[in-house]
């Protein structure tokens, strides 16, 4: 299963854009969590390399820019 991964800024000029493979359970589950956000997969995939990436690298990213969500934590 493959996932299109978009990062997500406030310009679409300034879009990264790439294919990431995952596992077919992690697709589903992911497909799962998506649809109980209602929003697309790839959507919510962008959001978490784009959370992932900002614990990553904080003093690129000041915390007052992240985005709040429920139950997320990345690489802890």
């Amino acid at each position: 299963m493959e996932a299109k991964i978009q990062m997500t800024t406030a310009s679409q000029a300034n879009m990264a854009k790439f294919s990431v493979n995952v596992p077919d359970q992690i697709g589903e589950d992911l497909q799962r969590w998506a649809d109980q956000e209602g929003r697309p997969r790839a959507n919510l995939a962008a959001f978490l390399v784009e959370l992932a990436v900002r614990q990553k690298y904080p003093e690129k990213y000041p915390p007052e820019k992240l985005v709040k969500t429920t139950d997320v934590m990345v690489g802890q």
